[in-house]
């Protein structure tokens, strides 16, 4: 809760770039099918973001790169 009078500070993340989001999933060596299995989306999903037709969100952008670099370490 926030005391009154305080404003809430809204924090904008910045959203992928398409060309990006395909950068990454081919050099991590995976699908479009087998990237968005990643953060729990569609294959479409992610046709769509690459292709630019939609914003990736911050968020998922964020945890797939998290997913990558620990499927590295491994």
């Amino acid at each position: 809760m926030m005391a009154s009078g305080s404003k809430a500070v809204r924090i904008n993340f910045p959203h992928p770039m398409p060309a990006d989001i395909k950068a990454i999933r081919v050099a991590a060596g995976l699908s479009q099918s087998e990237a968005a299995f990643k953060v729990y989306r569609t294959a479409r999903d992610w046709q769509q973001w690459e292709a630019g037709d939609r914003r990736m969100d911050p968020a998922l952008w964020e945890l797939f790169k998290l997913k990558i670099a620990m499927h590295n370490v491994r």
